[in-house]
């Protein structure tokens, strides 16, 4: 018959093998759950989505150097405002370089507002407004209601081409159109994709024809061409925009909360977006060399980002 010091013995021994496999599971808990973070090196790959236009894209490039200086891998994936929108809807995109509110994207975000939150304000001040030449006199044409005059109905052409009909700048353009009878006058607005609708400016500079072209801020024609704005007294254009850095609401499990931090920091004069654009279009640099050059030439307003509470 065993002795009670033999059972005594026994049971401090069943005691500590316990609290050693609880020592080892907790430790495995432990290590899972560190191993799951988003702040350790296995980072999960970002999907940045962008509308295909060069100013988006160049804002973009900004974010996707951030993020890939942080060790993220980042897959971007671009396409026309309808696409886009919806995939960050679904969650298959993860960050959207930009939607324009309260205005310019308000039917697109109200889709997707739901299932994303705003990450950062990136700009302000950005527009829609209808511009001609330089070479237009002011004096003949200087605002949206000198279109009804039949001089100038006679030089300038009424076919007013514009982007694809969902876009900002088209739903702007038929607004603007509407509010001053354009339409009783003999004017159209044309949706067309983006090639087209450069194109047809490009062609009237060319020929010192007098054309409408919608466009907004910012973007590269604004620095590469002499444009005037069309002046708007009934005010049709609308009040201008934010660019916000739109987020898909799984992106928090993905991103830790400084790195979410960080982008929320942003900050983008228009005038720097204005020539990131530039140098895409008229230097012919990829978006993503251009967002690297503003980025190595204002490297304190880059690290002021860092530096920014959160």
């Amino acid at each position: 018959m065993p002795s009670e010091h033999a059972t005594d013995e026994r049971s401090i021994e069943l005691k500590t093998l316990l609290a050693f496999l609880a020592l080892i599971s907790l430790s495995l808990c432990t290590m899972s759950a560190v191993a799951q973070t988003p702040t350790e090196k296995e980072k999960q790959k970002i999907t940045l989505g962008q509308v295909g236009l060069s100013f988006y894209a160049v804002v973009g490039g900004v974010v996707q150097e951030l993020l890939e200086r942080e060790g993220y891998s980042v897959e971007v994936v671009q396409g026309p405002h309808a696409e886009i929108f919806p995939r960050l809807g679904a969650g298959e995109v993860d960050i959207l370089a930009a939607a324009w509110l309260p205005q310019g994207h308000a039917d697109l975000y109200a889709s997707v507002e739901d299932a994303t939150f705003q990450i950062a304000p990136l700009y302000e001040d950005a527009r829609f407004f209808w511009v001609v030449p330089g070479y237009v006199p002011e004096r003949v044409l200087s605002s949206v209601a000198d279109l009804a005059k039949p001089d100038v109905q006679q030089r300038v052409s009424r076919r007013i081409v514009s982007l694809h009909a969902e876009t900002g700048l088209t739903i702007t353009s038929r607004r603007v159109a509407d509010a001053y009878n354009l339409g009783e006058a003999g004017y159209g607005i044309a949706a067309a994709p983006p090639a087209e609708w450069l194109g047809a400016f490009r062609e009237a500079i060319e020929n010192n024809e007098w054309v409408i072209f919608p466009l907004w801020q910012p973007h590269w024609v604004n620095a590469a061409y002499q444009v005037r704005r069309l002046g708007d007294p009934k005010g049709a254009y609308g009040q201008p925009d934010t660019a916000y850095l739109l987020g898909h609401r799984s992106l928090r499990d993905k991103l830790p909360s400084d790195m979410i931090g960080l982008l929320s920091n942003i900050r983008l004069p228009l005038a720097a977006v204005t020539e990131m654009d530039r140098m895409v279009n008229v230097d012919k640099l990829s978006a993503r060399d251009s967002a690297r050059r503003w980025m190595a030439e204002n490297a304190d307003v880059v690290r002021s980002w860092s530096l920014t509470g959160n």
